[in-house]
């Protein structure tokens, strides 16, 4: 979402919804991510009769308030990397293409395309009666523009390698082709021709991301670097118009009356608010001041013991310690497998979470396809969910080779409360298993994605949720240079598969290739997968159906329906 599903994101339980990405693709309760779908448009069973529900929502008429947890660091969507960000990016902006209550491709801005016989050209036929809601219409060149700059290292997206799925992209993103070369361009205003550098079965899928959103470019040169940090300082194609923005308060969303589906967009607003504390969120949702929350495991049993129905889905988000290699400790291999092993995934699960996530044995979450199977059933478990003796060992071993009788280490946060529960349950299992002592530093999460983007932490509580329905959203992150690779992990081995898995078209080899890249990725260890996401989360009366929480579109209220 994403995530997919990004998103990577510390745990802020106390949020509802939403990353993936990004990717993508990052909230139980919710926590963000950086970009299986039990519930993939799930409607509660609580608005059949509205008189009897206790809990029957806000007052406004035609609108709804959902809980997003913490506030968007910026929309501007070639650099945005959360998921709270994709959020609402996917409600204001109209990509290419779209997904449907499914998560299966559908028409956005172009209305058809065709491929190819070799997979490597797409051209798409776009609507001719959309605009921007500046006045400008919509056409093939906002997205030479966005994927230009997407790809231009000034603009530093952390998302840029999404964009080497275009010839030449990469070469254009390292400075060894111009702009003319670049895989993109608009044949007319209404029709745009891409190439891409290899067959890719998932690049319909990639479009629906936001990194692949249109730029208005009049807009992008009116607002400039303030671009999508205010309501008034964007420019919206999507369902929705943000009409404010109350930072760190409220964001709201009005309906796009120039919106080509326009017709069949039920809510007229949505109202955004960013409560980062469970109880609070449940206090609100109570009150009718709230529709939509995350819950965490102690409130989702708490509601169901008064038979309130609680909805649960597999969001397709893995939640891991990100160890920084930069850090003289931690570039230590034995040091990252100690505290690896050290932490029991299942006593995380069961006592901190209480709700239906699993322990993560592997790293890519079991929502992705492999090639028969879930891919994470295909590869295996690779990873214990503890072993104290062997993580002893490993700490053994690790102070000998750095000649250190003492290891210091410093954990960042979010200062939700559920945040720093989950970062206090870390640390004593560090303290107990292994006698480290680490220290816990909690901050905003704005904050926090900063000092992950800058690489200015030791280890961080992170999440990511897929971007698209492939291993690849989770594989290629950590490639050499990634700009979302924040553990500055660099391999030659992995690098090599990376490029295999690019251009091999046998679907049996490639997945091969992927299941190495996992492995090799679970043996050096620069991040350790503590749990496989599923959130809880509950609806007033007022909504009847059509809200989507799936792997892949974390939180979509553009098909919800209210109750009459």
């Amino acid at each position: 979402m994403k995530l997919k599903k990004l998103l990577a994101t510390t745990l802020v339980l106390a949020m509802t919804a939403t990353m993936i990405a990004g990717c993508g693709k990052k909230e139980d309760t919710s926590t963000p991510t950086e970009g299986t779908t039990a519930a993939g448009t799930e409607a509660t069973t609580a608005a059949a009769d509205p008189a009897a529900n206790p809990y029957p929502g806000t007052p406004g008429e035609g609108e709804i308030t959902i809980n997003i947890g913490s506030e968007p660091p910026q929309l501007f969507t070639v650099t945005t990397t959360d998921t709270i960000s994709f959020t609402v990016i996917r409600h204001v902006i109209e990509n290419l293409v779209s997904l449907d209550e499914n998560d299966k491709v559908a028409p956005g801005v172009a209305t058809d395309w065709t491929v190819s016989p070799d997979g490597l050209v797409y051209t798409f036929n776009l609507r001719q009666d959309m605009k921007w809601s500046n006045g400008e219409p919509v056409t093939a060149n906002d997205f030479v523009f966005a994927w230009k700059s997407l790809l231009t290292p000034s603009f530093a997206a952390d998302y840029a390698y999404f964009g080497y799925i275009f010839k030449n992209g990469q070469a254009y993103n390292e400075g060894t082709v111009g702009a003319e070369e670049l895989g993109f361009k608009a044949l007319s205003d209404y029709q745009l021709e891409v190439t891409l550098e290899n067959p890719a079965s998932y690049f319909l899928d990639t479009l629906a991301f936001g990194v692949f959103a249109p730029l208005n470019e009049k807009a992008y040169n009116e607002f400039g670097e303030a671009y999508g940090t205010d309501a008034d300082k964007m420019a919206y194609n999507g369902a929705y118009k943000i009409s404010s923005w109350e930072h760190e308060s409220k964001l709201v969303l009005e309906k796009n009356p120039d919106y080509y589906n326009a017709a069949n967009i039920e809510v007229e607003k949505i109202n955004m608010v960013m409560i980062n504390d469970t109880n609070a969120a449940l206090n609100a949702f109570k009150a009718g001041e709230v529709d939509v929350i995350g819950l965490s495991g102690d409130l989702a049993a708490l509601l169901r013991a008064e038979n309130y129905p609680v909805n649960t889905y597999d969001d397709g988000a893995t939640f891991y310690l990100e160890y920084n290699l930069n850090d003289p400790y931690l570039q230590n291999a034995n040091l990252r497998k100690a505290l690896t092993y050290a932490v029991d995934r299942q006593a995380f699960v069961d006592a901190i979470l209480k709700n239906s996530s699993k322990a993560a044995v592997s790293f890519t979450a079991p929502a992705i396809n492999g090639l028969n199977d879930k891919f994470a059933n295909e590869v295996g478990a690779l990873l214990p969910t503890l072993d104290v003796a062997k993580a002893q060992e490993y700490y053994a071993k690790a102070l000998e080779e750095l000649g250190v009788d003492t290891i210091q280490l410093t954990m960042i946060s979010d200062d939700s409360d559920t945040a720093i529960d989950n970062a206090a349950f870390v640390q004593e299992q560090l303290r107990v298993n292994l006698g480290l002592e680490i220290t816990v530093e909690s901050m905003p999460y704005k904050s926090r994605l900063d000092r992950m983007s800058n690489k200015d932490f030791s280890i961080v509580f992170a999440g990511w949720g897929p971007d698209y329905n492939d291993p690849m959203t989770f594989l290629d992150m950590f490639e050499t240079g990634n700009g979302n690779n924040h553990t500055s992990y660099t391999s030659e081995a992995y690098d090599a598969l990376l490029d295999q898995v690019r251009t091999e078209l046998d679907p049996a080899t490639r997945m091969g290739y992927l299941m190495d890249l996992e492995k090799l990725l679970m043996e050096d260890l620069p991040i350790s997968p503590i749990y496989w996401r599923s959130r809880d989360y509950v609806m007033s009366g007022k909504i009847a159906s059509g809200v989507v929480r799936t792997a892949f579109q974390d939180m979509n209220y553009k098909f919800a329906k209210l109750a009459k």
